[in-house]
């Protein structure tokens, strides 16, 4: 009788603990909840988000060509049978060479991309088949918003033409559900991102997909001080020849307390969340730490350092040119904005401080 007892009162304790720590869990805990969820599918070197909401499917990028089938299955497990919209955010084919096995395997609504004068395998052979299936096809303006279930993306970027540079000619996206913003960079570099900024767009986001692999080309200093993301997020692939993501990258989100999630580390990472809370799962890690809710305290930006030249007396953001170029010994090191100042340094025009 007292073992029998003793088994109840496990078992009762068991299921007030159970209870106790679902009834703690953010709302956003699982897909019940979520109104939207992005998967950050784990292709190796390249990139290929998966956009998820009230049953309706949005695709950018698929990896490279042998990544297709994965991606496509990927889709189909989803209990996806047709893809709203499509982007192709530029032609390099560790973006786009794995979207011409999803084309022609599931029924696309509408396909977004820009024009580009290139006529690579993988290029044309999805132009092809977007062509063959009759997909509408839509040239990737700023400003365009597109709605899929409760979410919404808008397009950023390119702001210019960049004929022979497909990374920054890349179409970077801002994804929103309810008050959670995703922003999603393509390959875009440091000129684009000095774009969208001198042109005065909203970039702030919750969580920042790092452009082109998180290399040190992007991601700058001035950019991630506008975007001040919560959590950023690198595609990219274990022990790639590139080095991806770059050291300094890795740095600057350290130095800004913003936690990077890797898809080499982790496998496939989603984001959950119902517009108001935010969470992480991964394929081969727990990432159930990293939650977040609307009105949490964001990362002080103040924390990215500076570097003033002691001949011209500008100070300037780490990555910028006038900074790389600065000889040893004319640079002064600040940690804030206020102490560059108050040293009579002048903020540089070109990365504006």
């Amino acid at each position: 009788m007292k073992r029998i007892f003793c088994a109840l009162l496990a078992l009762v304790t068991a299921i007030f603990a159970s209870s106790c720590s679902q009834a703690s869990t953010p709302v956003a805990a699982d897909e019940g909840s979520a109104k939207l969820l992005v998967h950050f599918l784990d292709v190796g070197q390249g990139d290929s988000i998966l956009l998820e909401s009230d049953d309706e499917f949005v695709l950018i990028d698929g990896g490279e060509r042998d990544c297709g089938d994965q991606v496509l299955r990927y889709i189909e497990d989803r209990g996806a049978d047709e893809l709203k919209y499509m982007i192709a955010t530029h032609p390099h084919a560790d973006h786009i060479g794995g979207l011409r096995p999803v084309v022609n395997g599931i029924e696309v609504e509408n396909f977004i991309t820009k024009s580009a004068d290139c006529d690579t395998y993988s290029w044309t052979k999805l132009l092809r088949a977007v062509e063959n299936n009759h997909v509408n096809t839509i040239e990737a303006q700023a400003d365009d918003t597109y709605s899929f279930g409760s979410a919404e993306l808008t397009v950023l970027a390119p702001l210019s033409v960049y004929p022979e540079d497909y990374n920054n000619a890349s179409i970077v996206v801002m994804v929103t559900c309810g008050s959670i913003r995703f922003l999603l960079t393509g390959d875009a570099g440091r000129e684009s991102e000095y774009e969208m900024l001198d042109r005065g767009e909203e970039l702030s986001a919750d969580v920042l997909k790092c452009g082109h692999h998180g290399s040190s080309d992007s991601t700058s200093d001035r950019f991630l001080k506008a975007v001040n993301p919560s959590f950023a997020v690198v595609s990219c692939g274990a022990d790639n020849d590139y080095g991806h993501p770059h050291r300094e990258t890795v740095q600057k989100l350290k130095t800004l307390g913003c936690p990077l999630l890797r898809t080499d580390e982790t496998g496939t990472i989603t984001a959950y969340t119902d517009g108001t809370h935010l969470r992480f799962s991964a394929e081969n890690a727990d990432l159930s730490v990293y939650t977040y809710t609307v009105g949490d305290t964001k990362n002080d930006t103040s924390a990215l350092g500076y570097i003033g030249n002691k001949n011209s007396g500008y100070f300037h953001y780490s990555d910028c040119d006038g900074a790389q170029s600065m000889k040893e010994k004319n640079k002064v090191f600040f940690d804030n904005r206020e102490d560059a100042v108050d040293a009579g340094y002048t903020p540089c025009p070109n990365c504006q401080p």
